[in-house]
Order: structure tokens, then C-alpha cells, then sequence
């Protein structure tokens, strides 16, 4: 599944999603699809082997999956997998994800630190990034980085902005040696 066609396959499943009032339920169940996948190599290479029959394939996505899932989701799964499109289910989980943040403002920021962030801190940045960046609703990721010795990574977007030791203390080595600033006799 190409990039364009996972983008319209997440756009029929959520315009459907709308349509029947369950886009919340089809969220929770993509995002259960796309961590499983993402999670166990061995199914995500089932989906890929040209080897494996569909009919398999679908009995062991029913198995996984089915008593889990609303029936659209299910039914999307089934349509992707007679399609010969199942080793992209991921893409399309992707795409899906990026929709739906879309529709309902939701931006992804994520934080790295030296250390682990209390609940506390995590809210209060939470609180002053939704100062600057109006009309959103900020979904934070924290995750720890010891290399950064201090400070932290702040990504938004395709902005990136660090205020980490590690880079403070490189930018100091790299002038250290530059000697464009030494008088040459």
C-alpha cells in the first residue's frame, strides 16, 4: 500500500468512523492494531510472505483481533488482507493516526530528558506549551536520554529545540577548535 493509498484508506475508514458515530472506538482499535503489529515481528512478517494464503492470514488476524475490534474495523482488516494489501496495515495505521490527530487537534510533543520527569513538571510544561501553541490539545511523550547528561530535547512538529548539556558542551568544543578568532602573526 502505497503512501497515497493508505491516506485514502484511513480517509474512507474515518470518514465511515464519522458517519456511524465510533471514530473514538475505531481509534483505540487502530492504535491496538498498529501496536501489535509494531510489537511482534513474527505477525508483522506473516503479513508481508507471499508465501502465506489470505485465507490463513485472516484466520489468524480473527484470532488476534476479532472478539477485540468493531466490526468496521474488522471488515476494513478483512478487505485490506483479500486485497493483497496486508503487509502496509501499518502504513495505514499511520495514516489513520495522522488523520484523526487532524480532526481533533491534537499535536504530539515529545520530551527527552536526563532524568524522569515527575507528573508535576510533565503538567506544568504541558500547561505552558498549550500558552504558546493556542487551539490545540497537546499530547505529551516523555522519554529518557542519560547522554544528555542535563536540560532537555523538545520536539513539536518538525521543530526541534535543544537545551541539552550535551549540546551546549559540543558547541563549546567545536569553537574550542576553531581558531578563526586567533590573531595570526
Amino acid at each position: 500500500m502505497s503512501y497515497k493509498l493508505s491516506q485514502r484508506y484511513a480517509k474512507s475508514i474515518l470518514g465511515l468512523a464519522i458517519e456511524q458515530g465510533k471514530l473514538d472506538a475505531i481509534h483505540k482499535d487502530v492504535l491496538l492494531l498498529d501496536e501489535t503489529i509494531s510489537g511482534h515481528r513474527d505477525l508483522a512478517l506473516m503479513l508481508k510472505s507471499p508465501v502465506i494464503h489470505a485465507d490463513k492470514k485472516i484466520n489468524v488476524m480473527s484470532l488476534i483481533f476479532k472478539n477485540k475490534i468493531e466490526d468496521i474495523t474488522w471488515q476494513f482488516i478483512e478487505l485490506v488482507v483479500k486485497k493483497g494489501r496486508e503487509g502496509q496495515l501499518l502504513n495505514f495505521g499511520k495514516s489513520f493516526i495522522e488523520q484523526y490527530n487532524v480532526l481533533k487537534s491534537i499535536s504530539k510533543v515529545s520530551i527527552t530528558t536526563a532524568s524522569e520527569l515527575s507528573e508535576v513538571v510533565i503538567q506544568s510544561i504541558k500547561e505552558s506549551l498549550e500558552k504558546v501553541i493556542p487551539g490545540t490539545n497537546l499530547e505529551v511523550n516523555t522519554s529518557v536520554d542519560a547522554s544528555l547528561i542535563g536540560g532537555f530535547k523538545l520536539q513539536y512538529g518538525d521543530n526541534l529545540y535543544d537545551a541539552s548539556i550535551d549540546k551546549k558542551l559540543r558547541n563549546l568544543k567545536t569553537q574550542f577548535l576553531d581558531q578563526s578568532y586567533v590573531d595570526k602573526v
